[in-house]
């Protein structure tokens, strides 16, 4: 009892110091997980989770707000980065620590409905002229290891919905909630456009650099768990998602 006292004073020393150290929360702004309010305050579900979590934790390190390749790249580099919602791909697996997963999300296709585009493969996808996506993104490293060679990257998920509607792309692969989300965001009818193809599903997490200290790291990820069994995590999904399936916490050796 007195050495697993010990061990967790320790932890929480280090998680004061680095605080106090000032390492860095990025997140990106997608609908519904994290964007602003009417009032101008960051929301959405996986803003509540991590707050919450930092509540727990008395962390009062404020989240950032950084264009997606910008935070994916400061991950890679630094050691005092965390980054939210990011998929677990097996590619990305080796590359940080992760926590989670916090959000499931569906990778899908989209096309105007009156473009005449019919997607029934990936193949019929790679045949396209211009895929849209979001640089750095899984989804677009996905289609890359996947051969694709017409991918148009776009640093903001509104611009790339954008350049579908006017025809500078023929697809965009997104998820199908932020999607429909940005369109009634942009102004944009979302009749206008239809899911043509599911590519797959994935879980996301909150991300750390590989080499973010081991103590801090574990904090997080062992609050997250607690949130899990304790009921919090599933409120919190429900209130945003309250038709799709529950992740399941799981530990990413």
């Amino acid at each position: 009892m007195r050495k697993f006292v010990f061990i967790a004073l320790v932890g929480l020393m280090l998680l004061s110091a680095v605080s106090a150290s000032g390492y860095h929360i990025y997140t990106e702004i997608v609908e519904k997980s994290q964007f602003f309010d009417e009032a101008g305050s960051l929301t959405g579900s996986s803003v509540e989770i991590v707050n919450e979590i930092r509540r727990r934790l008395d962390d009062t390190t404020e989240i950032e707000i950084k264009q997606w390749a910008d935070a994916y790249n400061t991950l890679m580099v630094k050691d005092d980065a965390i980054l939210f919602s990011a998929s677990l791909t097996e590619e990305r697996k080796d590359l940080f620590k992760w926590a989670g997963p916090i959000l499931r999300k569906t990778w899908s296709f989209f096309v105007r409905k009156d473009s005449g585009i019919v997607i029934h493969s990936m193949e019929d996808a790679k045949a396209l002229k211009r895929m849209g996506t979001i640089t750095e993104d899984a989804r677009e490293q996905y289609l890359l290891l996947n051969g694709f060679q017409n991918t148009v990257g776009e640093t903001d998920y509104l611009r790339n919905v954008q350049k579908l509607h006017d025809g500078e792309v023929d697809a965009i692969i997104e998820s199908p909630v932020s999607f429909y989300a940005n369109c009634v965001r942009g102004g944009l009818n979302p009749d206008d456009f239809q899911e043509a193809f599911v590519v797959r599903e994935t879980d996301l997490y909150i991300a750390f650099s590989k080499n973010f200290p081991e103590a801090v790291y574990l904090n997080w990820r062992n609050t997250l768990e607690g949130m899990y069994e304790d009921g919090t995590f599933e409120t919190i999904y429900r209130k945003w998602y309250p038709d799709t399936t529950l992740p399941v916490f799981t530990i990413v050796e």
